[in-house]
């Protein structure tokens, strides 16, 4: 026992030797706390060395996105929130013409200009974005048929379009199916041969005749020779249809 480390702490102080085991007890104690505290400080320092717009592109915003016109819109509100939650200092804004009305017009057709500005530690990014007022056919709306609620939805699309710009569903506006790393992980499954866990989670979930016809038609000799990607669909497949109670069908 290191009873010279409390000598040290504690002069003039004559412990007996049970003090000296709970001061070594409280020690060890405050240096695990102190521990704690260390790693949450190394991954808050981690965390604002990380650039915002790599945290934001790598996530998969597609189950928050709809189709109008042919064109892929991300929920704006959806978007706003995951913003705050991942940098609760950030703020939007409009940048607004000197009569000081929410949007800018030639006298025919109107435009909103706006911002993001997203913070994290003493660091800070705005990105800003000119967006024209448009009806549902994507057309734009002229002056003198410009309503309140117009100018409202092309200030949202604005501002989630600049969260676009800051990474969070980047991929949607330049025609992507999927995050950057997300889609190179999925190419690399299309590749890879399937891992002994899905084959046991496969022969649990099928009975062997059942898997003989499906290796069949997909061309394969043995459940060996498929693919991870090709094994995620047949548990998938299996997932739902036990969901709707139904036999699935390849």
């Amino acid at each position: 026992m290191r009873t010279d480390l409390i000598d040290d702490l504690q002069s003039g102080f004559d412990p007996t030797p049970d003090d000296q085991v709970r001061e070594l007890y409280r020690m060890d104690s405050l240096c695990r706390e102190a521990a704690v505290e260390l790693a949450d400080l190394k991954d808050a320092l981690d965390w604002l060395n990380k650039d915002p717009y790599k945290v934001l592109s790598e996530i998969n915003v597609n189950e928050h996105t709809e189709k109008k016109n042919g064109l892929t819109y991300l929920s704006w509100a959806w978007a706003w929130d995951m913003l705050i939650s991942k940098y609760p200092d950030s703020e939007n804004g409009i940048n607004r013409p000197e009569n000081g009305l929410p949007y800018w017009t030639d006298g025919m057709t109107c435009w909103v200009d706006v911002y993001v500005t997203i913070r994290w530690g003493a660091r800070s990014r705005t990105r800003s974005e000119v967006f024209p007022i448009t009806d549902f056919k994507n057309k734009s709306i002229e002056l003198t048929n410009l309503t309140s609620f117009d100018i409202n939805t092309a200030l949202q699309r604005a501002w989630t379009k600049c969260i676009a710009r800051h990474g969070l569903g980047f991929y949607i506006y330049a025609g992507e199916d999927l995050p950057k790393e997300q889609a190179e992980k999925e190419k690399a499954k299309a590749k890879s041969p399937v891992t002994y866990e899905q084959i046991e989670k496969i022969e649990s979930l099928y009975t062997e005749n059942e898997i003989g016809t499906m290796l069949k038609r997909m061309k394969k000799s043995a459940i060996t020779m498929i693919t991870q990607k090709e094994a995620e669909t047949m548990i998938k497949k299996r997932d739902m249809a036990l969901v709707a109670d139904q036999t699935p069908t390849f």
